[in-house]
C-alpha cells in the first residue's frame, strides 16, 4: 500500500497509536490489581495518555480523559468483522464492524440469515488497522465472504451500518501470514508531547524502583521503552479524527497449537491450575494478533515458530465456556522453525511440557476450552496436509 500522507500526519497517527498503547497498559495494570501507590501511578498514566492523545485529536483532553476513565476491563486489540458480500447483480458490498455485543458466531449467523446466505465457516484473511496506519483504536478484522441472491440495494438494506472509523485502505493477510513484525522508526514528538512523555517516563521509573512482580516489571519497562523511542519533531501536529474511543473492547488473545514432524502437539502444564494447554495469552495493543501467538509461544516454551494456519476463531461464549477476562481467542496452527531447538519453559507460566498424540491428549486434564480446541486443531491439521 502506498502511503501518501505527510510526515506530520504520520507522526500524528503515531502519537495516537502511542496514546492507545499507554491507555491499554494503564487499564490492564488496574484490571489485574495493584497496591495503593501503584494504582495511583496507573491512574495518572491513564490521564497522561489522554493528554497525549489530545495533542492530535479534535476532542478536548477532558472529553478524552472521561472516556479513558470508563475503562474497566482488559484492553487488547479489538476484534471486528469484515463481510464481503457478492450480490446477484455483480456488486460486492463490504461491511466492517467491531464486535461490540453478542458473539462472533451469533454475528456470522445473523448476517447470513439477513442475506439469505450460507454462513461462512472460516475467515479468509485478517486485516489490522494498526498495521494500516489508521488512527482509530487498534482493531483487527476477521474477513468473511458470502454470496447472496439479493441485489446490492436489497443487501445493503439488510445489513447494519458499518463503523465509519474502520473505513480506509487496509492490507489483508491470510491467517498464517498474519504474524507481521513491523520495524518502526523513532516517533517524532513535539515539545508539548515530550513534556507529557517525560512525566510518563518518571512514573515508569518510580514503579520500576519498587516493583517486585514480574509482570509489572515487564509492563513498566515496556512503557519506559515507548517513551524513549522518540526524536524531536520540527513541525506541529495536524488535528486528526482518532475514531470511536469509547467503542467497547472485547478482550482477545491467541494461542498456538504447535505440531512436530510426527504430528504430535506440544502441551504445557499450567502453573496456576496444573492443567494442560497450548501456549497462549492476551494480545497487546499495537501488536498484530498473529504475532501475539508467535510471541506467546516463544515466551512460554522458548520455541520460535511459524504459523501454518488458523484452526479456529474461538468465541468462548458460543460454546458455554464463558471467560469474562478474554472471551475471544484465535487458535493458530504452527510448526517449530528449528526442530532441534530446546524447550525452555517460563516458570511463572508452566511447570512441565509434553509432545502428545490426539488420543493421548484426550486422556489429559485439559484447561477449559482445550477439550474443543485440541480436536479442532488436529482436524484442521489433517485437512491441510
Amino acid at each position: 500500500m502506498t502511503d501518501r500522507s505527510t510526515a506530520p500526519e504520520r507522526a500524528a497517527v503515531g502519537l495516537a497509536r502511542l496514546a492507545g498503547m499507554l491507555r491499554a497498559e494503564a487499564a490492564n495494570g488496574l484490571f489485574w490489581g495493584a497496591g495503593p501507590e501503584e494504582e495511583a501511578r496507573l491512574r495518572r498514566l491513564r490521564e497522561l495518555a489522554a493528554a497525549l492523545l489530545a495533542e492530535v485529536d479534535r476532542r478536548s483532553e477532558a472529553e478524552i480523559g472521561a472516556i479513558f476513565a470508563a475503562d474497566t476491563g482488559l484492553r487488547t486489540p479489538m476484534p471486528g468483522t469484515e463481510f464481503r458480500v457478492q450480490c446477484a447483480d455483480g456488486t460486492r458490498l463490504v461491511q466492517r464492524r467491531r464486535l461490540r455485543s453478542g458473539t462472533l458466531g451469533g454475528r456470522i449467523a445473523a448476517v447470513a440469515a439477513a442475506l439469505g446466505a450460507e454462513p461462512p465457516a472460516d475467515p479468509v484473511a485478517i486485516a489490522d488497522t494498526d498495521l494500516a496506519g489508521l488512527p482509530c483504536p487498534h482493531t483487527y478484522l476477521l474477513v468473511y465472504e458470502l454470496t447472496t441472491t439479493m441485489d446490492a440495494e436489497a443487501a445493503a438494506e439488510a445489513l447494519l451500518p458499518g463503523d465509519p472509523d474502520l473505513d480506509g485502505e487496509l492490507d489483508y493477510a491470510r491467517p498464517e501470514a498474519s504474524a507481521v513484525p513491523v520495524a518502526r522508526p523513532p516517533l517524532p514528538v513535539t515539545e508539548a508531547a515530550r513534556r507529557i512523555l517525560d512525566q510518563v517516563a518518571a512514573l515508569a521509573a518510580a514503579s520500576l524502583a519498587v516493583a517486585t512482580d514480574h509482570y509489572e516489571i515487564e509492563r513498566q519497562q515496556r512503557i519506559a521503552d515507548l517513551c524513549a523511542d522518540t526524536v524531536p519533531a520540527g513541525f506541529a501536529y495536524p488535528r486528526i479524527d482518532c475514531g470511536d474511543l469509547a467503542a467497547r473492547c472485547v478482550p482477545t488473545g491467541a494461542d498456538t497449537v504447535i505440531f512436530d514432524e510426527s504430528d504430535r502437539i506440544l502441551l504445557i502444564r499450567r502453573t496456576d491450575t496444573g492443567q494442560w494447554c497450548a501456549p497462549g495469552g492476551a494480545a497487546e495493543v499495537g501488536e498484530p494478533v498473529g504475532l501475539a501467538a508467535v510471541r506467546e509461544a516463544a515466551e512460554e516454551t522458548g520455541l520460535d515458530v511459524a504459523l501454518t494456519g488458523l484452526s479456529w476463531a474461538f468465541d468462548k461464549r458460543d460454546t458455554d465456556l464463558g471467560d469474562g477476562r478474554m472471551p475471544l481467542l484465535l487458535s493458530f496452527l504452527a510448526r517449530p522453525l528449528d526442530p532441534a531447538q530446546p524447550i525452555r519453559l517460563a516458570e511463572l507460566e508452566a511447570t512441565d511440557w509434553r509432545w502428545t498424540t490426539e488420543s493421548e491428549a484426550a486422556e489429559l486434564d485439559l484447561f477449559r476450552g482445550h477439550e474443543l480446541r485440541v480436536p479442532a486443531a488436529y482436524s484442521r491439521h489433517r485437512s491441510a496436509r
